[in-house]
């Protein structure tokens, strides 16, 4: 039987995030998403949390995916945006402290260790038709190293970021590269806005022949890491979902239409219990495939329905909280057009790697 009662450390790290969300993350949401981008002090306190140091100074078998995506869950429950720009530099420090040899190790993660915040992406999602003419990102022999060719879409914090961890495909397969941010012939695009998200400046990554040596090929197998990704997605749209449903339930009970609250009514009553157990159901599936990638090599089925599931279900929340609200819903004083939107873009990725 499957439990996930949260251990010792596992609930430390809840109410450190939960705390974190309730007086700083959520506060500040709004005036980031108006502003495009996070303030500096913020994301400071965010760092501080220690997500990405943890996963750096972990051993490559021990990094815990339940606490990952507890602590992501309550950090989205306060912001989203901020959720995934704290889950960049997580997964990279994840991916090179598991997959990385002892030297990738001692050449990447000592940044992350540092106070001020450290920003990477795992970039695998190509940029397709609008960017790079639809090619697939390739990898082929150059020398004694590989030289890249193609192009990532929606990379967070793009231009903030110090390296990034790019997949390609090789004659042998995908394969995950480690790329310096400042490498010749790699080039950011302008952020060009979004839908929701707005303060992560999404952006595409162009590689226009970037060479890299032996030594910044990854040499563990991607799987783990998309899988990963799609876990600690998982988690963001369930914190959002529970920030919907949270926000929308007083409302019903305190809205009062001919005489009653709304909340009395059974259509209303009925879409309240379906937005509650569809919440839960993000929750316990992103734990069970947590749970399930931290005792196994790989978790892909179970992270890959989660991530579905969570997709289309917080943006179903989030529109049911949008339209209990009236027209309420689609002003900026109320955070729920806001949360529409993020739903809204989440949903369309493929995981946190896959941005």
């Amino acid at each position: 039987m499957i439990s996930f009662a949260l251990t010792e450390e596992q609930t430390l790290v809840q109410a450190a995030a939960k705390q974190f969300a309730a007086d700083e993350a959520r506060p500040a949401a709004r005036a980031a998403d108006e502003a495009g981008e996070f303030p500096e002090m913020l994301l400071r306190r965010a760092w501080d949390l220690g997500l990405a140091k943890s996963a750096a100074d972990a051993e490559p078998m021990d990094q815990p995916s339940v606490l990952n995506a507890v602590a992501l869950g309550e950090i989205a429950h306060g912001d989203a945006a901020l959720a995934v720009a704290l889950a960049g530099a997580l997964g990279f420090a994840r991916a090179v402290a598991s997959q990385g040899t002892e030297a990738q190790r001692e050449r990447h993660l000592a940044a992350f260790q540092s106070d001020a915040p450290v920003f990477a992406a795992v970039a695998t999602r190509d940029a397709g038709w609008f960017c790079g003419q639809g090619r697939a990102t390739r990898a082929g022999r150059a020398g004694n190293g590989w030289r890249i060719e193609g192009a990532k879409a929606l990379v967070p914090l793009a231009a903030r970021c110090d390296r990034l961890l790019v997949t390609a495909e090789t004659e042998e397969g995908v394969r995950g590269f480690i790329v310096e941010a400042k490498s010749p012939r790699l080039r950011i695009e302008p952020a060009r806005g979004t839908l929701g998200m707005r303060a992560l400046q999404m952006a595409d990554i162009v590689l226009d022949g970037v060479e890299v040596t032996d030594d910044e090929l990854l040499p563990g197998a991607m799987r783990r890491v998309i899988d990963a990704s799609r876990i600690a997605l998982t988690a963001v749209l369930g914190g959002l979902a529970r920030a919907v449903y949270e926000y929308t339930l007083p409302y019903v009970k305190e809205r009062v239409v001919h005489g009653e609250p709304i909340g009395r009514k059974q259509a209303v009553a009925f879409k309240l219990a379906d937005m509650h157990i569809a919440a839960n159901a993000i929750r316990w599936t992103g734990l069970r495939a947590a749970a399930e990638l931290d005792s196994n090599p790989e978790a892909a089925r179970t992270a890959r329905l989660a991530q579905r599931y969570a997709a289309e279900q917080a943006l179903k929340i989030a529109d049911e909280g949008v339209q209990l609200f009236g027209g309420y819903g689609f002003i900026r004083e109320y955070p729920l057009e806001m949360w529409y939107r993020n739903a809204r873009s989440l949903s369309v990725l493929d995981g946190l790697a896959g941005v």
